[in-house]
């Protein structure tokens, strides 16, 4: 089993953008104000001029669009896309992008306001945007679609609907500046968030005035007649903007930091670990799928199988996470301790000579070699036993894997039930 490709906060937030979800809807992409590329699921070469098929975030990777919907009675927008992944789209780690609402999309006949606003208006008075049922199709279509496997949904303002999408079918969900009331849960819906609370992350502002006033969107405020408790899913910060690019993330990992100190608020091993959910969620419907008749000594061995598959892949995704983490702080930290450094200007004492002032410092101990490269040297070997730990899961995982293989093939059909099973991880 393939390790799960993990997207970042930054990565699902620059999604959620207006170049990117809300241009599927040409009309959004054409305006004046806008001039973007349409963004499209069309094969290479059907691309029009002025049409895309492929999304980079500001990190360099690469997505591409798998499927994209625009619905002209709701005002839903949404996209699905596919990491690329050594050169190759990876259809198994799919994400799906709910557009927020775009105050000055067309006014349908029956409205006095704009088709998004009009769902917006109705989402507060009825708990639910009349977009989640369009999202809701769009995402059972990819799922139910052999090529592909949904393992990410976001969503912003209006958008985040998507938590409700997201507990449905039992997917990691992320949303920004949420427009969204956890009264439109179902009693089912609750449950799993509640259970799995990792796997849905919910990012608001405190002070965010444009939904305050939804749901008293404010942890001191918030409405616990529907919900009973504050949801543990959902993450104040500080701040007021209701603006999609307001947030900051760190630069070495993508994850959203509190703005205070500059702490990612959630790590990438978190979300390794949402997916490792998702995978026994999947575990539980084979499981149940296979009580109804009573359980065989077969079926045993091919759901111990399927636990441990999830296991060794959990394991291998969050260390390799991990790992790559760590080099990317470890990086940071030794360029910000070389820039330090250098703003030590040993020319600019009029009374000694530059060579005096070196030797000064370095009987205090503070030299180069004893203030960045020892440093340098413990991260260097931090990172190096991180990876090399990640590779020894990895290699445990692809062994494992090859051992569950065979042991399920013994039974043809059991067998093929099985590796369907995997393929939806």
């Amino acid at each position: 089993m393939m390790n799960k490709y993990v997207y970042t906060d930054k990565q699902l937030n620059e999604l959620n953008q207006g170049p990117n979800v809300y241009s599927v809807n040409s009309e959004f992409a054409q305006r004046k104000e806008n001039r973007t590329n349409i963004v499209t699921a069309k094969s290479d070469n059907e691309l029009k001029k002025g049409e895309t098929n492929t999304i980079t975030t500001s990190d360099g990777q690469e997505f591409r669009v798998v499927a994209t919907k625009s619905d002209t009675e709701t005002g839903f927008d949404g996209l699905a896309v596919a990491p690329i992944v050594n050169g190759k789209p990876d259809y198994k780690n799919v994400a799906v992008i709910a557009a927020g609402t775009d105050p000055d999309s067309p006014v349908n006949k029956t409205m006095f306001s704009s088709r998004d606003v009009n769902s917006a208006i109705i989402a507060r008075q009825t708990y639910l945007s009349p977009q989640y049922k369009v999202a809701d199709q769009f995402v059972k279509e990819i799922m139910d679609d052999p090529r592909y496997e949904v393992s990410q949904l976001s969503g912003y303002s209006q958008g985040s609907y998507m938590l409700k999408v997201g507990a449905k079918y039992h997917i990691p969900t992320t949303t920004f500046n949420a427009w969204f009331k956890y009264g439109a849960l179902t009693l089912e819906e609750k449950a799993f968030i509640e259970s799995n609370p990792s796997m849905f992350i919910d990012y608001r502002r405190k002070h965010d005035d444009v939904v305050r006033w939804n749901d008293f969107n404010h942890p001191e405020w918030y409405n616990t007649t529907t919900t009973n408790s504050m949801p543990s899913t959902i993450h104040w910060l500080d701040g007021s903007s209701h603006k999609i690019g307001d947030w900051e993330f760190d630069p070495a990992t993508g994850q959203l930091v509190d703005g205070k100190g500059g702490k990612p608020l959630i790590s990438g091993v978190y979300r390794a670990y949402a997916n490792s959910l998702r995978g026994m969620a999947h575990y539980k419907d084979l499981k149940s799928k296979w009580s109804s008749g009573g359980i065989s000594s077969s079926e045993e061995i091919y759901l111990d199988a399927a636990q441990g598959s999830i296991l060794s892949s959990s394991m291998a995704t969050a260390a390799r996470t991990g790992a790559d983490e760590v080099s990317a702080l470890a990086k940071k930290a030794n360029q910000e301790l070389q820039e330090i450094w250098s703003k030590i200007d040993f020319t600019s004492y009029t009374a000694l000579a530059p060579y005096e002032v070196d030797a000064i410092f370095a009987s205090q101990g503070i030299t180069q070699a004893q203030f960045i490269n020892t440093f340098q040297t413990e991260t260097n070997q931090t990172t190096t036993k991180m990876n090399a730990s990640a590779q020894a899961f990895e290699n445990m995982d692809k062994q494992l894997q090859e051992v569950i293989e065979k042991t399920v093939a013994t039974d043809k059909q059991l067998a093929k039930e099985f590796r369907q099973w995997k393929e939806k991880m």
